[in-house]
């Protein structure tokens, strides 16, 4: 497995949530060692997950709690007064939570413990299109009852956000109060929303756990007043900053389909990621860890298993961090070794191979929208917002969910590929619905509700 370029790391460890800290000099050879503090039995950084389909929710949460992790989940009509029915529960498993923190000029510094445990517990057979209640927690200490609905074997519908990032901007009141109202507006305008899709760099810091720490909470939980997060079904990507932790952003989520294909490495130790898949409703969405970039063999295996185990989907949406093709260019990337690039010489052709119909990006912080793109060309430069069974795929990469961090655009690039490109530096969601026979993607304003740019494909 190649080892990805430019990530290194060193060891400082510290619990989430905490009220004290106590720092630790860990030798680069010693592996467990424990960074202490007060971490709260209550559950924390609490997700539903998506599953392989919309018949399954898989559940994470943090906490200081080993002990075995239950989710209490019924049909919401079922629960009365936050008291769920017999046979409510479901058990999963607790795993000590390691982490170590990336700072490049100390590649040698090791893996520690932070005292903390990922909660992992995963829910089958769930009814579509219905609403079901839940709480988490190891049978003694609860968090709240959050309801979330499933989805539609047929039509769903989602909302898919670029780099919350929070903390990129220095003030974390800022980045929270932004996230907080592109989440708010997506529940007031899109009540039909299935579940939430984030493109990767979560969080910012890696040169300090108690950051990065801090921001996940934040992503997680903008406004407790509504635990916008927990009220949907969640699908994560991991992105360069969430990556720089190691092993740590794996023990936020409970991915479905995770494959050794395409997982990264550092000094050695594999990160427990790597590309995988879900379904919802008529879409088979293949998830690439894109911080592997040169590794593209491994990618279009990922991609031909998933799509071999999916045959009956009507739409393949594909969604890595990186964007291959953007207006901004990730700020001035035209070196020949960049990885934007060479995503865009190489990975650009796995989708020609195996007919994606759409490619959704985070990591530059400025909307593009492609024209129908086809061996590294746009199939037709006719400006349109409407396409019937078109040839080739549309790359669309988004801006900043939070307003955390903005680029500009590149005047030093190429950009004929480019249908749609757009900066006006506030923050930005965008809507997606699909049904079998039509994708529909619409980005607004998170602070006035206006659209942006909107676009169809019609089967």
């Amino acid at each position: 497995m190649k080892m990805v370029k430019k990530v290194l790391f060193t060891v400082l460890c510290a619990a989430a949530m905490l009220t004290s800290v106590t720092a630790q000099t860990t030798p680069a050879t010693q592996r467990t060692a424990v960074i202490r503090g007060q971490i709260p039995a209550e559950p924390y950084n609490i997700t539903a997950g998506v599953g392989s389909d919309t018949s399954e929710a898989r559940f994470n949460w943090v906490s200081g709690s080993s002990a075995t992790p239950v989710v209490q989940l019924a049909e919401a009509k079922k629960v009365k007064k936050g008291q769920f029915p017999k046979n409510a529960d479901y058990t999963g498993i607790s795993v000590p939570a390691i982490a170590t923190e990336g700072v490049e000029d100390n590649p040698n510094n090791a893996e520690a413990a932070t005292g903390e445990y990922a909660c992992k517990v995963t829910v089958k057979n769930l009814a579509p299109d219905t609403a079901y209640s839940y709480r988490v927690g190891d049978g003694t200490a609860w968090s709240s009852v959050y309801t979330f609905k499933t989805g539609n074997v047929h039509s769903i519908s989602f909302a898919v956000f670029g780099d919350p990032q929070i903390g990129a901007s220095g003030d974390l009141e800022h980045d929270r109060a932004g996230w907080s109202k592109t989440l708010a507006a997506v529940q007031k305008n899109h009540p039909d929303v299935n579940f939430l899709f984030s493109l990767g760099d979560q969080v910012n810091d890696y040169d300090s756990i108690a950051k990065q720490q801090a921001e996940y909470k934040i992503f997680m939980n903008p406004d407790i007043a509504h635990n916008y997060i927990q009220e949907y079904q969640l699908a994560v990507l991991e992105g360069n900053h969430d990556l720089q932790m190691g092993k740590y952003y794996s023990f936020h989520y409970n991915l479905p389909n995770v494959s050794d294909l395409g997982q990264t490495s550092n000094n050695k130790i594999l990160n427990n990621d790597g590309d995988y898949w879900f379904t919802q409703g008529p879409v088979l969405f293949i998830i690439l860890e894109g911080n592997n970039f040169y590794d593209t063999a491994a990618h279009e295996q990922a991609m031909k298993e998933a799509i071999a185990a999916n045959k009956d989907s009507k739409w393949r949406i594909v969604a890595f961090h990186q964007a291959p093709y953007s207006e901004a260019n990730h700020a001035a990337a035209n070196t020949p070794d960049d990885d934007v690039l060479f995503m865009r010489q190489n990975w650009t052709k796995l989708m020609d191979n195996n007919q994606i119909d759409v490619v959704l990006n985070g990591h530059d912080h400025y909307y593009t929208r492609t024209f129908q793109m086809f061996g590294g060309m746009p199939v037709d430069t006719t400006k349109t917002g409407t396409v019937t069974n078109p040839k080739g795929t549309v790359y669309i990469t988004l801006d900043s969910a939070s307003g955390s961090k903005y680029y500009k655009y590149n005047t030093g690039s190429d950009h004929s590929f480019s249908a749609v490109g757009w900066q006006n530096n506030v923050p930005t969601y965008s809507f997606v619905t699909v049904t079998d026979k039509q994708f529909k993607f619409t980005v607004y304003e998170a602070d006035t509700g206006a659209a942006i740019d909107a676009y169809t494909i019609n089967k």
